[in-house]
């Protein structure tokens, strides 16, 4: 994840730089270790906060609507297929943006965390596929995958359908047994 945070701020670097776009909306760490928080940056020289992990859970396309302004976006597969509504609805038009496509291999759920670290988490970390937080339970790591988000274990679209730029290579997209398993749930 570091490989592809570095990779957005280069590319967010080079598109302020280059005047390509007025803005570029990405993430940025949050004042919580286990909650990133949007932020619009202006400036090349901002471009170092920038950041991309398991916590850059939240859709940048709010931020979309209505702007006039051309725009930098990072977005996960996710976030891409929400672009394109966005741009199918007129909520914005496709020539103000330059997409920075960003693989994703889920977001980890921020109510898990808090459960492995026994309480508040007072450390987050990222190593590869492995999450390490810290709280009154101690150091806890475990693998990205025991800790995402329902809707991101039964994704089917990891990588952007539709980007400018691409931030990282490409992952396996998925294909769950039962993507409805808790709707059945529900229903039956």
């Amino acid at each position: 994840m570091a490989d592809v945070a570095l990779k957005i701020r280069e590319i967010a670097r080079g598109l302020l730089e280059s005047e390509k776009v007025d803005v570029v909306i990405g993430f940025k760490k949050g004042t919580l270790p286990v909650m990133s928080e949007p932020t619009i940056i202006r400036k090349a020289s901002d471009t170092k906060d920038l950041i991309w992990d398991a916590t850059c859970r939240l859709n940048l396309c709010n931020y979309l609507t209505g702007r006039k302004d051309r725009i930098g976006i990072i977005a996960k597969g996710c976030d891409a297929r929400n672009i394109v509504g966005h741009i199918v609805e007129n909520k914005i038009k496709r020539d103000q943006l330059v997409i920075i496509g960003v693989p994703c291999t889920g977001m980890a759920d921020k109510k898990a965390l808090p459960d492995l670290a026994g309480g508040e988490v007072t450390a987050y970390a990222e190593a590869g596929d492995q999450i390490t937080v810290k709280g009154p339970a101690g150091e806890k790591t475990v693998s990205r995958a025991d800790v995402l988000q329902s809707n991101c274990r039964t994704c089917i679209q990891r990588n952007p359908v539709i980007f400018d730029e691409m931030a990282g290579e490409p992952v396996e997209e998925l294909a769950p047994d039962n993507r409805f398993a808790d709707v059945e749930a529900i229903a039956s």
